[in-house]
């Protein structure tokens, strides 16, 4: 696996602690009303880091244990999962059931190997219960690492609910588990999927899947879009995104955002690079934003209209122009009727 220790534990380490899945998700423990504590691995391939990172053979069975205290005033259930490792649209790994990202050529599903039986638990103010997670890896060996994440939900309570505007908040913590395979990968395979025009937040973007086609996280991912009508050589749209992180065998919808602007039909080409550490890819592809799509997205998102004083100066100065044109027919007019009126009074 392509990660150093300090990446570990800036990163996955991260994940022990409170995620919410709301916008009062930012509080304190007592907000959220409980806590996670993993139970150590006899299995630990690192001591130093807070998640699981686990080195076992085919067919090897142990459980992992995850204590949940209640540090509320009140009763709480609380739902566990487990999920695989995705890649959420900022390039930022998740290991929550609840997250948007996708998965791509898996090895063998997480969950697959991961159960409990232990779904929902119910505790007391103050009180504490131990979880376990039965992990039974597969017969067959798989090089790279499956990743996923045990995840911890309590919902919001009808007084929590009523206090942050009527939202339904969720509270949830993640804790990480790696799971070592035959042999680690060095070398990503990483494809470009579908690109198309979607909205987040009621702001227009252009999102293109990047797929890490690997059971490999990649690193220090910095990616570069540059957008064109097709058969212009003009940047319509770019982007330079650093600092990325990308999942295994997990899709990046990687979102070029266009701010306030209008989403303009048409056919376009996509040139993409991506980085991460030694390895580097490039793409070019075509795809169509068609008009039907356009407008559809444009109604419902946030656009400044821009005034084309381009447009209004050269009203003006046709409005101008007529004008003149008119006063000098008028003109010529009223000295033709003198002229008449001269030559009448002569006779």
């Amino acid at each position: 696996m392509m990660l150093t220790k300090r990446w570990w534990q800036l990163g996955v380490g991260l994940l022990i602690g409170m995620a919410s899945l709301g916008w009062a998700g930012t509080g304190s423990a007592n907000t959220v009303g409980f806590e996670v504590a993993p139970v150590p691995s006899k299995f630990q391939s690192d001591k130093a880091v807070s998640y699981y990172d686990l080195k076992l053979k085919p067919d090897q069975t142990t459980n992992l244990t995850v204590k949940v205290t209640n540090t509320s005033k009140q009763e709480i259930t609380v739902h566990t999962g487990i999920a695989p490792a995705t890649t959420n649209p900022n390039g930022v790994v998740e290991y929550q059931g609840t997250s948007v990202g996708k998965n791509i050529d898996l090895p063998v599903k997480v969950s697959q190997i991961i159960t409990t039986t232990a779904d929902k638990l119910t505790l007391a103010p103050g009180t504490s219960q131990l979880v376990s997670f039965k992990i039974k890896m597969p017969a067959k060996a798989y090089d790279g690492s499956v990743v996923g994440g045990l995840s911890f939900l309590k919902k919001a309570t009808k007084q929590e609910s009523k206090s942050s505007m009527a939202i339904k908040n969720q509270y949830a913590y993640s804790v990480a588990v790696v799971l070592h395979g035959d042999r680690q990968l060095t070398k990503n395979r990483v494809t470009l999927g579908k690109i198309d025009a979607t909205q987040n937040n009621g702001y227009n973007q252009i999102s293109l899947a990047i797929q890490n086609r690997t059971a490999a996280f990649l690193n220090q991912v910095e990616t570069e879009v540059k957008i064109y009508r097709r058969g212009s050589q003009k940047v319509s749209y770019q982007q330079v995104k650093q600092h990325g992180q990308i999942a295994p065998n997990s899709i990046y919808d990687l979102p070029l955002r266009i701010g306030r602007n209008a989403l303009k039909s048409g056919k376009y080409t996509a040139k993409l690079t991506v980085k991460s550490k030694a390895q580097h890819w490039s793409f070019t592809k075509g795809f169509e934003i068609t008009r039907a799509r356009a407008d559809q997205l444009n109604k419902t998102a946030v656009i400044e209209h821009h005034i084309n004083w381009w447009l209004w100066i050269g009203l003006g100065l046709l409005t101008i122009i007529l004008l003149l044109i008119a006063w000098y027919i008028h003109r010529k007019q009223q000295r033709i009727k003198r002229l008449e009126a001269q030559l009448k009074a002569k006779e």
